[in-house]
């Protein structure tokens, strides 16, 4: 990064994450081993290190990389599940719904004691599986360090994801089935649901497929990214749902009259 004229310009965005992220020159300084008078000249400089910058870039948890742009190359943080893992979350899916809300959806062990109304017993069951599995650090004062951050990726059909697709599927026929219901989730936001039917040759169809399993790459990319740079206050959680599949879905019976 020597006498980079680029340097004032990442130094400005990642004043920008660190403001999202409410991050203080003391909190930077404490975790870098640094004094606080070294940090403010880093971050007030025309210059420094790659090293240093990228040091500044592991305090809010994101790389150099997604400092400067996203390489289109790059693949997201993804969390593998082991089959030890996934048999024990097929068996007991009210386990995985609970790890799911801590990873995915950072709620706090409190918001979901709150939420569901459970006990200190069963929280602590909770948590103390799931600490067992490898999947989180539980910390006194129900302080929750997430092992491996990063979406949670099934790259086959396992027992948990055909739970989770049964269960998708099942919730999104009930949502479709009551357009009042669709229609009070969707209000004052800004998304899309489509169901539509065609005549394609193979080949097209095929082309239409690689085409939208790209553009969900790009989506993953994108919200894996955007979940690390950004707060949370600042996001809104999307759901997408794709198919291209040679089959119809609409029938009705015809009875005698």
């Amino acid at each position: 990064m020597e006498n980079s004229s680029n340097y004032p310009i990442l130094i400005s965005e990642l004043k920008k994450v660190l403001k999202r992220k409410k991050k203080k020159y003391s909190d930077i300084a404490r975790e870098l081993d640094m004094s606080e008078s070294s940090v403010k000249r880093l971050m007030s400089g025309k210059d420094a290190s790659l090293s240093k910058l990228e040091a500044l870039c592991r305090v809010v948890d994101i790389t150099f990389f997604d400092l400067v742009s996203m390489s289109k190359d790059s693949k997201p943080q993804t969390l593998t599940l082991t089959k030890e893992q996934d048999r024990f979350f097929a068996k007991n899916t009210n386990y995985f719904y609970f790890y799911h809300l801590i990873h995915e959806e950072d709620a706090t062990v409190q918001e979901i004691v709150t939420r569901f109304g459970l006990s200190e017993k069963s929280k602590n069951k909770y948590l103390k599986k799931l600490e067992d599995l490898g999947l989180l650090e539980w910390h006194p004062g129900d302080k929750i360090v997430i092992v491996k951050k990063g979406g949670i990726h099934l790259p086959e059909m396992t027992e948990l994801g055909s739970h989770l697709v049964r269960t998708l599927m099942k919730n999104v026929t009930e949502l479709v089935g009551d357009v009042k219901k669709m229609d009070e989730q969707l209000k004052d936001k800004n998304g899309t649901f489509h169901i539509g039917e065609y005549y394609l040759r193979e080949e097209t169809a095929k082309g239409f497929q690689n085409r939208i399993s790209n553009l969900l790459i790009d989506m993953e990319k994108a919200s894996d990214r955007e979940s690390r740079i950004y707060g949370k206050e600042e996001l809104k959680f999307y759901t997408s749902i794709s198919s291209v599949m040679p089959m119809r879905f609409y029938c009705e019976n015809i009875p005698n009259i």
